[in-house]
């Protein structure tokens, strides 16, 4: 395999025009002498956090929203990006008061995901439990604005809106089916 070493300079672009989001170009070069240019997306080392919410009824707590990227409503699990210096478990407890008003009882944490070839963003995973409405609403006024609506869902259709396109982050489903299974058929 070629060995591929990091070159400067990097740059670092911010396109959009209302909610700015970074590209990265990183440029490499190989041990034969080959210089070559990466295109990535979101800031290097940037990292989420998404959380599979649990009720005590075995409901899944997730946000109904539009998803430019689709076209399309989702049912996804609340997540989104760590603030500076923020521990994922932490980040993802913010995201499910901030999406949904619920709070955690216990959470696990599933694995991390990197999205794909293209991205610096590596996301975080947790499955919580006992999770109830919380008496302190902190919901994102940007996403209410957009129309986002909290949903409680079965275990079931969870696992068919990833099987079938209809969420965003479908790994986490896969991460956690296991544990899924078992709370359904308690």
């Amino acid at each position: 395999m070629k060995e591929f070493t990091r070159i400067e300079p990097t740059s670092r672009l911010l396109v959009g025009e209302r909610y700015k989001k970074p590209v990265v170009i990183e440029r490499y070069r190989t041990d034969d002498g080959l210089e070559h240019e990466f295109t990535t997306f979101f800031d290097e080392h940037a990292q989420a956090a998404a959380v599979i919410a649990i009720t005590p009824d075995k409901q899944v707590v997730v946000s109904c929203q539009f998803r430019p990227g689709q076209e399309a409503w989702l049912e996804d699990i609340p997540g989104g990006a760590l603030e500076p210096g923020e521990d994922p478990h932490q980040g993802a407890e913010r995201e499910l008061l901030e999406e949904t008003g619920f709070k955690v009882g216990a959470m696990k944490y599933l694995g991390a995901f990197s999205w794909n070839a293209n991205s610096n963003l590596t996301s975080h995973y947790f499955l919580a439990t006992d999770c109830v409405p919380s008496q302190d609403e902190a919901y994102e006024q940007v996403e209410v604005d957009q129309g986002l609506e909290t949903l409680q869902i079965s275990i079931t259709r969870l696992i068919e809106n990833a099987k079938q396109n209809r969420m965003t982050d479908a790994v986490a489903v896969l991460m956690a089916l296991d544990d899924l299974s078992l709370i359904e058929n308690k």
